[in-house]
């Protein structure tokens, strides 16, 4: 599969299509040289070169009478064609989901869609209409035979810019933990899988069920989920081995990776990882190599790996330190700030390094949109100050973490983070009687308890953390009926879910054998765990 030729899209954007822009806006070929900048504004993002993105699309918003990047104007100079328009709404849809302007890609991405005949609703009962005509009517047109793909180029064309807006509503509306957001989620998803199979593209397919995957287990649709990565599993196999095939391979790789990390196959899931950010690396794809690492140390610290754990985060951050990405910065420090407190000595980046980022962007629109990824940050920074008795700072972390946990779902970065506060909330449970907490209402053990019991009804897909959930929730029960709890270490409790915890002189001791007790939620083990650590030691040669 690697014998593919590299990316090079990086030298054609580069000695390319920047050069031609620049000429025909010399030469006063305003229709071409808009063609161009949206080429380059494209390909910036799939680069992940996002600021830049913005610029050539602010140039070509110039181009159509805009005074700046993001209002409307139905009169334009350039005469465009209506599919470069919805490309272009498109675009700065994509622009607006990375800085965080989430109601403003809503707004693009439905009128993308629009351009592109196909209407996305408004309400709740245009929801249910729509999702009626996806199952019915939609299901019949596909059952039509599909026409010559030569006659075809602009309809597929279509499609897939039909399923890339529709990719980026469901995220969009995925990073809302309401009801009325899961119901438009799970419209778009519907109707992007129904594009994709119209477009008889394998690779536009195979994407797709990935994404329908990582939806449904963000959702704690557990069969569904299952069901769906089954399914991409099977497409793949018909791929062509083009870029575009190869691609698809490596999302789905990522796909399975995480799924071994959600159920417990933790050495399963660092080997599918390493071959899937070889891929990456080949692909030159940072935004996929970036989210396959985050997987890696996540399997990595579960697995108590430290050393491993720093290989990768040196890694992350040679990928993400020169570009302008806050987001993959918060969770490459929240990893770090994981390996200071539970990593047995083993440091990538100082505390202070950690907080002042934190400090610095906290209130950024881009890091406000990201729940499940602050849940996490602000509950490990109150552990951290809980470490050195510095309660004040303790109460105000572990606030905006409690601000925070009604927002989040069951996917991996809101589980961690879930499990973070339920740490944080026994801590507090604890010495509430010492009365060290000013600003925090008092709790009592069943309040707490009604923490688990949200916990497990929602990440029920995420079962690699319900062992340590589930000491958490039998040491509260035990001080609720014996008013007496202490644990052997305060400020670290969770130890990579194998520590072990004193309930009135008894511990709860570690299982040697952390996942075979996640045999009754998992179906099959694929892979011997003996032979995955040589595997594991050779990705890492």
């Amino acid at each position: 599969m690697l014998t593919t030729k590299p990316c090079h899209c990086k030298e054609v954007l580069k000695l390319v299509l920047s050069p031609l822009t620049q000429h025909c806006l010399v030469i006063g070929e305003t229709t071409c040289a808009f063609y161009y900048l949206l080429e380059a504004a494209a390909a910036s993002l799939d680069l992940s070169d996002n600021y830049m993105a913005f610029l050539y699309l602010r140039k070509a918003s110039s181009l159509l009478g805009q005074p700046s990047a993001f209002s409307f104007y139905k009169k334009h100079k350039v005469k465009i064609c209506q599919f470069e328009e919805a490309t272009f709404c498109c675009l700065r849809s994509e622009v607006c989901f990375n800085m965080g302007q989430i109601t403003l890609a809503k707004k693009l991405a439905r009128q993308a869609l629009r351009l592109l005949k196909r209407n996305f609703p408004w309400t709740w009962f245009g929801v249910i209409f729509q999702t009626f005509l996806e199952k019915c009517w939609r299901s019949c047109s596909l059952s039509q035979p599909p026409d010559n793909p030569s006659e075809n180029k602009k309809k597929l064309a279509v499609l897939q810019q039909q399923v890339q807006c529709l990719s980026l509503l469901w995220q969009l509306y995925n990073l809302e933990a309401t009801a009325s957001s899961r119901r438009f989620a799970r419209l778009a998803t519907l109707m992007q899988e129904n594009s994709a199979k119209e477009s008889a593209s394998e690779a536009q397919v195979v994407s797709t069920y990935v994404a329908l995957s990582q939806f449904s287990q963000n959702m704690g649709d557990k069969e569904k989920w299952l069901h769906c990565e089954q399914m991409a599993i099977q497409k793949n196999s018909l791929c062509w081995f083009s870029r575009e095939g190869l691609l698809a391979t490596a999302q789905l790789m990522q796909a399975l990776a995480y799924t071994k990390l959600c159920l417990g196959h933790l050495d399963s899931s660092i080997r599918l990882g390493f071959q899937a950010r070889e891929i990456c690396r080949h692909l030159k794809k940072p935004a996929l190599e970036n989210l396959v690492l985050s997987v890696l140390f996540r399997s990595a610290f579960l697995k108590k790996k430290f050393d491993l754990c720093v290989h990768v985060l040196e890694s992350q951050w040679a990928l993400i330190s020169e570009g302008h990405d806050v987001l993959g910065l918060a969770c490459f420090y929240s990893a770090c700030l994981d390996l200071l407190l539970y990593g047995k000595g083993w440091l990538c980046r100082p505390f202070g390094e950690c907080l002042h980022f934190i400090q610095h962007y906290e209130h950024s629109c881009i890091l406000n949109s990201q729940s499940n990824v602050m849940l996490g940050v602000h509950s490990s920074l109150a552990m951290w100050f809980a470490q050195d008795s510095q309660w004040k700072l303790f109460e105000h972390h572990y606030s905006k973490a409690h601000q925070l946990v009604k927002r989040t779902n069951a996917s991996l970065f809101g589980s961690h983070g879930f499990v973070r506060f339920l740490e944080c909330h026994v801590l507090m449970l604890q010495k509430m009687p010492e009365g060290v907490f000013a600003h925090t209402a008092s709790e009592t053990p069943r309040q707490t308890l009604k923490y688990f019991k949200e916990f497990f009804s929602r990440c029920v897909t995420c079962p690699v953390y319900h062992q340590w959930v589930s000491e958490l929730k039998a040491s509260v029960m035990r001080y609720g009926k014996r008013e007496s709890m202490s644990l052997t270490n305060v400020i670290r409790p969770f130890d990579t879910c194998l520590t072990r915890i004193w309930i009135e002189g008894e511990f709860l001791e570690e299982n040697n054998s952390f996942e075979g007790n996640l045999q009754r939620f998992v179906r099959v083990a694929d892979v011997k765990e003996n032979k995955d650590e040589e595997e594991i030691q050779e990705c890492i040669c």
